[in-house]
């Protein structure tokens, strides 16, 4: 798959969280909405695809991801994603 990866939009989360980020993605005639860029103290942001979560029987919350996606593309995705953020974040700052 070479379909141009774009990042059309990014929606910062505020407050003490390891979430950061909720991010729209396109790539080719697809648009893919809330990947998520998630950094713990100390650590480096990582990419997590869309997912949903929910509470099971004992009381413990769960997480699944709605997409798969190949190992490749992944990659690339992240990059995409990751260099975007990096970019509005020092963008913002100023």
């Amino acid at each position: 798959m070479n379909e141009e990866i774009k990042v059309i939009e990014i929606r910062f989360i505020n407050g003490d969280t390891p979430l950061k980020a909720f991010v729209g993605v396109q790539i080719g005639d697809w648009t893919i909405l809330d990947w998520r860029i998630v950094q713990k103290p100390g650590q480096r942001a990582w990419v997590s695809t869309p997912q949903i979560s929910w509470i099971d029987a004992d009381k413990q919350k769960k997480y699944k991801s709605l997409i798969s996606v190949p190992a490749e593309l992944k990659q690339k995705i992240d990059l995409k994603i990751l260099s975007a953020w990096e970019e509005e974040k020092s963008r913002n700052a100023k």
